[in-house]
């Protein structure tokens, strides 16, 4: 999708609009107000001068570093939360005017306060920048700060210095939990040790998550129970009691500061500078009033060497590569090159709307949900990882100044990198909520830039015949698909498609009156607001031609004829389904919904069907395809959707799908040789019969690979042997050799076609009599043969017709459907297959004696099925060579409808060595397959063989070279005793 940057031309004024339209401009409409307009009527950021904010900051952050450094024996503490709440409970007064938000500042978290104030001697939980109590009192380790505060550097010390210090009693919270744990050591009743961090978070995303039901405790127990997992964060109620989420971490990170519904806890064997204990620098003197300004002097006085990558050896995971010049707390929060990046993002990516941007603090708020890391300033990004979670419902992006390796004694303040953090929440939020302006992390400062907040935009109701309402970046336009437009008083999609569907009824009706076959039809609309300074205007509704209007450039302004631009938000787009063609001989109908569109209301297994787009699929309805290669997987409404996006090739290759629980599996089943599974856990498929066989994809010839292997035996001469194990096949030469005497024991298998029951059984048996060799009996399943019905039936044939012609390479005379309606001389029931004559020899072929002349050019027809008695797999047909002509059917055509075309191998006299030829097969266990193999000799000499192995490699029938013998199982019979697992062959001289 291209965003363009240009406006799209209103054509009128809006004001002539709204006169045409009878339009109320005085009303303001039900529809939440989004951004300014990003004309000259204002920005949606603050008006606030940053490099005045940035130096409070700067100031708060250094304050109340240096507020750490002083001994907890020269000020009295009021960090706690119950302190906290009881200094903020003041006059009403106060306390309204501190929430008042400062005028002419749509973004900015800044509230009104005086210029006296309280500070903390511990480090804050919550960094901020709001008014913090109603008698004005300044706490930074409250969730607020006053903006008289932030507003300048020197108001903030003149504050500061004018100070008195207060004592508060501490509340009376419980010992187990926060504050009272804060930095201790607690043992679980599993014995094992966590540090406590009250109001924080860690720096580390979650792997997994727990539930807690009473406490941040049973975190901990989760921890223990959990592999991998060395820290966690609790976000649930307050000080760490009630019911919550343990987000569980498998590295421990670093604290960072978080709300008081905020836990963190590391495994005491975990290492991580966070698991240190705050220190602090103890004073010889102590003074009862100690002022901000005195505390800031004393630590600067301190001075602390920067860190060099020499003394840091813990380095951070930093994805975003900008280092501001100079590399400073100061030059980050006023760096233009991030703070452009922000302001960039004033417009919200598809689906949301924009609450706030370029705020120098990050969202606290209790409905955190976790964040992740991007390595770049991407709001699609961040706004897909709040997609893919059902209870996210706004993100917050920014900027933090991180520090390139973890602090910890032996590196208190490394150099600074940019970090960009996208945060979840689970409920909106706001300009006001963006309170936390960093912290220090030993003597490092973290401080934010660029942060935007953006709200999950309400979705449009869905509307009857369209698909949608699919979120936009902006407004579809394109003058060559475009057909109309028009504007409504409220947001309402079921007008705009109304005037949808009306179009395309009144371009057929002058269509057909005109005696015209075609005409253009609405196919897809596009709603949105139309809004000016912050405030929706009207609904706009443009119609199209086509459904890929939003492939087309997307507008996010509109001007319209008086110069005036407006901002267009909350777009979404619907598209007609199925689409209208636009024949004047065709009528439109809406796709079937609900019970009509499920598999089984629009056929049964192996039926064909023709979709709305002309497309032929064949219908499996209670059946899918097992281990075949997905190719993607959508959520749809019902089976029939799965068609249209199966032709529309968003996914690349797609010749069927499979659909269970509203998605649709789409797959690439071109060249699948395995053969659709009924199943019974509500899984229906369809498939294009132009790319998979479906129900006959077994007789799918499959390729085999070879391989060559020279192995020692015990015999007297260099023997070799074809093994075939489902599509791998090993040429095994044995060379007379020396094999080593076992040592250990080892196990022969052994191999039972003798099973009555429907699975295969194994059977392990000892070494006996000291021996060092013991057998696995596999016992195979075998078919019913209680209907005279083992073997293979064979025609014998005179092949006078085709005698003489087989000079020419492959033989193209002989034609195999010529001896359909042909009786044999002879037929009987063999017990291999394979044939050999030499010159002037009378062969003996499946106990039937033959005459050379018989012989030299005979015919020999052979149909059975294979019982796939050795499980579900690739079984395999090899013809080693022949002379002059084998073809081989498997499947349908065996039985019926066989021709020389249709012959899945054909193997052909060649001089010199010939070269085997393998035709594989899938099958599911304990089914029949009808197999036919023909085989025809065209003058003299006469030689064919046959392998058959089953997937585990086991032969099943094989012949001999050079002989008129060989072996069968009972897996090869003429017909299954039970009709309905397979039909009889017709009789010689009567197939088809």
């Amino acid at each position: 999708m291209r965003i363009t940057d240009a406006a799209i031309p209103l054509l009128v004024s809006l004001s002539t609009i709204a006169e045409a339209q009878n339009v109320d401009f005085g009303k303001v409409y039900s529809v939440k107000p989004q951004l300014k307009s990003a004309s000259n009527t204002g920005s949606s950021t603050s008006s606030i001068k940053t490099s005045s904010v940035a130096s409070s900051i700067i100031s708060v952050l250094s304050s109340q570093h240096a507020a750490t450094m002083v001994s907890s024996a020269s000020v009295v503490s009021s960090s706690t939360s119950a302190s906290f709440a009881k200094s903020s409970s003041g006059s009403k007064s106060s306390s309204a005017a501190s929430s008042k938000q400062l005028s002419g500042s749509s973004g900015t978290a800044l509230s009104k306060s005086s210029s006296m104030s309280t500070y903390s001697t511990k480090a804050p939980s919550t960094l901020s920048t709001k008014a913090s109590t109603s008698s004005s009192k300044l706490s930074t380790s409250s969730s607020r700060q006053s903006s008289s505060s932030i507003r300048s550097s020197s108001s903030t010390k003149q504050s500061s210095s004018s100070a008195k210090q207060t004592s508060t009693a501490p509340g009376a919270a419980p010992s187990n939990l926060c504050p009272a744990i804060n930095n201790k050591d607690i043992t679980d009743s599993k014995g094992k040790v966590y540090t406590i961090k009250c109001s924080s978070d860690t720096n580390i995303g979650s792997f997994t998550s727990k539930s807690a039901t009473n406490s941040y405790s049973e975190c901990m127990i989760a921890c223990d129970t959990t592999s991998g997992c060395v820290a966690f964060s609790y976000v649930g109620g307050d000080n760490g009691q009630g019911q919550g989420t343990c987000w569980l971490k498998n590295s421990a990170g670093n604290a960072i500061a978080a709300g008081k519904n905020f836990i963190a806890g590391f495994l005491k064997t975990a290492s991580s500078s966070s698991l240190k204990s705050t220190s602090t620098t103890k004073v010889t003197s102590v003074s009862s009033k100690v002022s901000t300004s005195t505390s800031t002097k004393k630590a600067s006085s301190s001075k602390v060497k920067r860190a060099t990558a020499t003394t840091c050896s813990n380095p951070n995971s930093i994805l975003y590569n900008y280092i501001p010049s100079p590399n400073t707390p100061a030059q980050f929060l006023v760096d233009t090159s991030l703070a452009g990046l922000a302001s960039a993002q004033y417009y919200p990516t598809a689906g949301y709307s924009t609450s706030f941007t370029g705020q120098l603090a990050g969202v606290s708020a209790p409905s955190y949900l976790g964040y992740q890391q991007l390595s770049s300033y991407d709001t699609r990004a961040c706004a897909a990882y709040c997609n893919a979670r059902s209870d996210c419902n706004a993100f917050n992006i920014y900027m933090q100044r991180t520090p390139s390796f973890i602090p910890d004694d032996n590196c208190p303040d490394p150099s600074a990198g940019t970090s960009i953090t996208c945060a979840l929440f689970g409920s909106y939020i706001d300009s006001s909520m963006a309170t936390n302006i960093g912290q220090y992390r030993k003597d490092f400062m973290v401080v934010i830039q660029g942060s935007n907040g953006y709200n999950l935009n309400s979705v449009p109701a869905t509307v009857t015949s369209f698909q949608g309402p699919n979120a936009l970046d902006g407004v579809a336009y394109s003058a060559n698909i475009f057909l109309s437009q028009k504007y409504f008083s409220t947001y309402d999609a079921s007008q705009c498609s109304a005037l949808c569907t009306a179009y395309s009824a009144n371009s057929r009706t002058t269509a057909q009156n005109n005696r015209v076959s075609t005409y253009t039809p609405c196919n897809y609309f596009n709603v949105f607001n139309l809004t000016l300074n912050g405030q929706p205007q009207l609904m706009g509704c443009y119609l199209f031609g086509t459904s890929d209007a939003a492939n087309f450039g997307t507008y996010r302004t509109a001007s319209d004829s008086s110069g005036t631009v407006y901002n267009l938000t909350n777009s979404y787009g619907y598209a007609l389904y199925p689409q209208d063609k636009g024949l004047t001989n065709v009528v439109w109908s809406a796709a079937p919904t609900g019970k009509n569109a499920t598999c089984s209301s629009l056929g049964k297994a192996g039926d064909s069907y023709t979709d709305y787009n002309g497309v032929k699929y064949t219908l499996g309805c209670g059946y899918d395809v097992q281990y075949a290669a997905d190719i993607g997987n959508q959520t749809t409404p019902d089976f029939y959707s799965c068609f249209a996006i199966c032709d529309s090739g968003d996914y690349p290759g797609c010749s069927g799908f499979a659909y269970l629980g509203n998605t649709c599996y789409f797959k690439n089943l071109a060249g699948v040789t395995r053969t659709p599974q009924a199943n019974d856990y509500n899984v229906d498929m369809a498939w294009l019969p132009s790319s998979y066989a479906g129900f006959g994809a077994s007789t799918v010839a499959a390729t085999v690979s070879w391989t060559t292997m020279t192995t020692a035996w015990t015999g007297a001469s260099t023997t070799t042997v074809t093994l075939l194990n489902g599509l791998l096949g090993t040429i095994l030469v044995e060379v007379p050799g020396s094999v080593p005497a076992a040592t250990t024991t080892t196990y022969v298998t052994v191999a039972t076609d003798s099973g009555t029951a429907a699975t295969i059984a194994t059977q392990t048996i000892a070494p006996s009599n000291g021996g060092m060799t013991g057998t696995v009996k596999i016992i195979y399943p075998t078919p019913a043969t209680t209907c005279n019905n083992k073997g293979a039936l064979v025609g014998f044939y005179s092949n006078t017709q085709f005698s003489g012609k087989q000079g020419t390479t492959s033989y193209p005379a002989y034609k195999p459907e010529a001896f359909k309606t042909v009786v044999p001389y002879a037929q009987t029931t063999a017990s291999y297959i394979g044939e050999y004559n030499g010159v002037d020899q009378a062969p003996v072929v499946y106990g039937k004696s033959l005459t050379y002349n018989q012989a030299k050019i005979v015919t020999l027809n052979h149909v059975f099925y294979i019982f796939a008695g050795h499980g579900t797999g690739y079984y395999s047909i090899n013809l080693p060579q022949a002379d002059d002509i084998t073809l081989v059917w498997v499947g349908p055509n065996a039985l019926s409808g066989y021709t020389r075309a249709n012959a899945q191998m054909v193997q052909n006299y060649v001089r010199g060595t010939p070269t085997p030829v393998t035709l594989s097969f899938y099958l599911t266990a304990n089914t029949y397959t009808a197999a036919r193999i023909h085989f025809g000799n065209g003058a003299e000499v006469g030689n064919f063989q046959v392998n058959v192995y089953a997937p585990d490699g086991a032969q099943i029938l094989s012949s001999a070279p050079g002989a008129n013998s060989g072996i069968m199982n009972p897996d090869i019979v003429v017909f299954p005793c039970d009709s309905s697992l397979g039909a009889k062959f017709p009789a010689f001289g009567k197939e088809t």
